[in-house]
């Protein structure tokens, strides 16, 4: 796929350093959820060059509303934007994989911390049924029922950190990080050690040992590096 580039200016209003101006700024932000969901399920394939056209008309959107999503993408990584060519999709390779792994597991070790101040005993409960839920999907869900499961447990943790930055930022490095690459590491192995740690983060937690917890943490996000 080619990209369609050109002097636009002039129907579309003016730039600012190259970047679109105008249109929608909500619709923009809707649009760049949209493409980053069909980059990281592999609808978009990495390497893929996008032609605007294409993308238009698939999602139903205008032309500056178009490279506003896809400037706001480049920004996270997602895209790449090459001089007189267009946008291509960007390869998510083995070293930035780590990069964007090991920057959340810092952060998740810190809003832990705070959790393990201000979750209380019906979070526990909860937090343990999260556990179960995921637990249960491994045993006899699918792909998607695993991953929706696992999402909602660390959702049910971190919403006892008080850090809503750090929350955040944590949900927008997990964002970065294509569905399809978590799915090809998923081994039964390291489904396994995720159900585990998973009731151990609990038992951490309820045990207010902060040290075990920060730990364990920095294990499970960690988890599957090493076969990456």
């Amino acid at each position: 796929m080619t990209f369609e580039t050109g002097q636009e200016g002039a129907a579309e209003g003016a730039t600012r350093g190259g970047r679109a101006a105008g249109g929608s700024a909500s619709r923009a932000r809707e649009l760049a959820k949209l493409i980053e969901k069909d980059i990281s399920t592999g609808r978009l394939s990495a390497g893929s060059w996008l032609k605007q056209v294409d993308l238009e008309a698939q999602y139903g959107a205008s032309r500056l509303d178009i490279r506003q999503a896809l400037d706001r993408l480049e920004e996270k990584g997602f895209v790449k934007l090459e001089a007189n060519r267009g946008y291509r999709v960007e390869t998510f390779d083995k070293e930035r994989f780590r990069n964007v792994v090991t920057i959340r597991a810092i952060l998740e070790v810190a809003a832990a911390a705070e959790v393990l101040k201000h979750i209380d005993e019906a979070g526990l409960e909860r937090l343990h049924r999260r556990a179960d839920a995921f637990a249960e999907a491994v045993n006899a869900g699918t792909v998607i029922a695993q991953e929706e499961a696992n999402y909602a447990f660390h959702a049910a943790m971190l919403e006892f950190c008080p850090n809503a930055d750090l929350v955040s930022m944590i949900f927008d490095l997990r964002s970065r990080v294509p569905v399809t690459l978590t799915r090809e590491k998923n081994t039964a192995a390291i489904l396994a050690n995720t159900v585990r740690e998973h009731y151990e983060i609990v038992e951490r937690l309820r045990e207010r040992d902060k040290a075990a917890l920060e730990a364990v943490v920095h294990k499970h996000v960690l988890g599957g590096l090493e076969v990456v």
